[in-house]
C-alpha cells in the first residue's frame, strides 16, 4: 500500500488539522475535503476574506481514519464528467518529523465519483468561490 505524509496544521486547542476549499476558474475545479464515515466533516474555522478558489479555506481537525480528498478536472464539476481525477488518503496515524513539523501519515484509498457529496459538486463550479461551506459539514 502507498503511503502519504501530509504536512498538518495544529488547531488552537492542539488537535491535527488540515485546510479545505475549492472553487472554479475560467474552465477548470479544484477542491480538497475530508470525508469522515462517507460524510462531510465539521470545520473549527471559516476565513471570510482572502484568496479565491484555494483549498486553504476552512480548518478542519483531521481524526485516524478521516479520508482527505482531493478533486480537480476541467469544467463543468459533475460525476459524470470523463476529465476528473480524483484521490484520498486514509489518515492511518499522526506523528511529529524531526523539526517538530506535524504530520499524518496516511494510505492511499479509492474514492467513487457517486461518493463525493453535492455541495462540494456545487462549489466546485463557483467562479473564483470564498466560501468553505461548501466543503465542510453544517454545525
Amino acid at each position: 500500500m502507498d503511503e502519504l505524509y501530509i504536512a498538518i496544521e495544529r488547531t488552537r486547542k492542539g488537535q491535527p488539522a488540515i485546510w479545505v476549499g475549492g472553487g472554479a476558474t475560467s474552465n477548470r475545479f479544484s477542491a480538497q475535503f475530508v470525508l469522515r464515515g462517507g460524510k462531510l466533516a465539521p470545520a473549527v474555522f471559516l476565513k471570510t476574506s482572502g484568496h479565491r478558489c484555494n483549498s486553504e479555506q476552512a480548518l478542519v481537525p483531521l481524526k485516524e481514519g478521516d479520508i482527505v480528498v482531493g478533486v480537480s478536472g476541467m469544467q463543468p464539476a459533475t460525476p459524470e464528467n470523463p476529465v476528473i481525477g480524483v484521490h484520498g488518503w486514509r489518515v492511518s496515524k499522526f506523528e511529529q518529523d524531526d523539526r517538530g513539523n506535524y504530520i499524518a501519515i496516511t494510505e492511499y484509498t479509492s474514492i467513487n465519483l457517486e461518493d463525493i457529496p453535492s455541495s462540494v459538486w456545487e462549489g466546485c463550479n463557483v467562479y473564483h468561490n470564498r466560501d468553505a461551506r461548501y466543503f465542510v459539514a453544517d454545525e
